[in-house]
């Protein structure tokens, strides 16, 4: 299974993940090991070689989230805005819209990378990354106990 992000130069990146749960054109739960230590741009946090990422997509959401564990207990869930996620059967992929939202396991949050949107950015772009930014604020703590569930049901053990 294949992860492809697309980046608003046009470029893209793509990761190989393990299948939990994939339903075509709605929703997927996939997981992969990050490899190296990896400290987060814009935060305090760093994610130990061997963390778990669960990673969860929706179609119908403006934003991914990436539960971060490390063996077995919950280190932060990086919600990416994005747009254009489509779910086929062998691969998730979506644009980035470049702004990120960092939740501590107590649903904290934290806005990453704002100064790093490009200024001709198109309104429509703008208008998901402000919808997104209402639904992560406003909620944290609902997402933080879908995601535990949704985390527990797919990927964990």
């Amino acid at each position: 299974m294949v992860e492809r992000k697309r980046r608003l130069d046009g470029s893209a990146v793509t990761f190989e993940c393990a299948r939990s749960l994939v339903v075509p054109g709605s929703r997927a739960v996939l997981r992969y090991v990050i490899e190296q230590e990896r400290a987060l741009e814009g935060a305090t946090l760093v994610l130990p070689a061997g963390t778990l990422t669960v990673a969860h997509y929706w179609v119908d959401r403006p934003y991914n989230v990436y539960h971060w564990l490390d063996r077995g207990r919950t280190l932060a869930y990086y919600c990416s805005i994005a747009r254009d996620t489509t779910i086929a059967e062998d691969e998730v992929a979506y644009t980035d819209l470049v702004v990120d939202v960092l939740l501590d396991p107590a649903g904290a949050a934290t806005v990453l990378d704002e100064e790093e949107l490009p200024p001709d950015l198109v309104p429509s772009d703008r208008a998901t990354i402000a919808r997104a930014l209402d639904q992560l604020m406003s909620r944290p703590s609902r997402l933080v106990a879908e995601i535990e569930s949704e985390t527990g049901r797919f990927a964990r053990g």
